[in-house]
C-alpha cells in the first residue's frame, strides 16, 4: 500500500509540476544553452522535458508519498 501511495503521489507532483514549474524551467534552459526557435530546439526542450524533468518530479512525489505514508497513514505510530 505505501508504494501504491507513493507512485500516486509521483504522478500528481508530475502533473502539478509539469503545469506550475515546467514553464519557468524551460525558460531557463532555453536562456542558459542559448536554444534558437524552431524544430531542433523544440525537439530539444522536450528531451529535457521528458528525460530530466518529468523522472526528477517523479521521484521527489514518490520520496514525499513515501515518507508521508511512513509517518502520517501507517497504523503503528512511534510517537507518544
Amino acid at each position: 500500500m505505501k508504494y501504491l501511495t507513493a507512485s500516486l503521489l509521483g504522478i500528481v507532483f508530475v502533473v502539478l509540476l509539469s503545469i506550475l514549474v515546467s514553464p519557468f524551467l524551460g525558460e531557463l534552459y532555453i536562456n542558459y544553452y542559448n536554444i534558437q526557435p524552431g524544430p531542433d530546439g523544440e525537439s530539444e526542450l522536450a528531451e529535457f522535458l521528458i528525460f530530466w524533468q518529468w523522472p526528477v518530479f517523479f521521484v521527489l512525489g514518490f520520496s514525499l508519498g513515501y515518507i508521508a505514508h511512513k509517518k502520517w497513514l501507517t497504523k503503528s505510530s512511534g510517537g507518544c
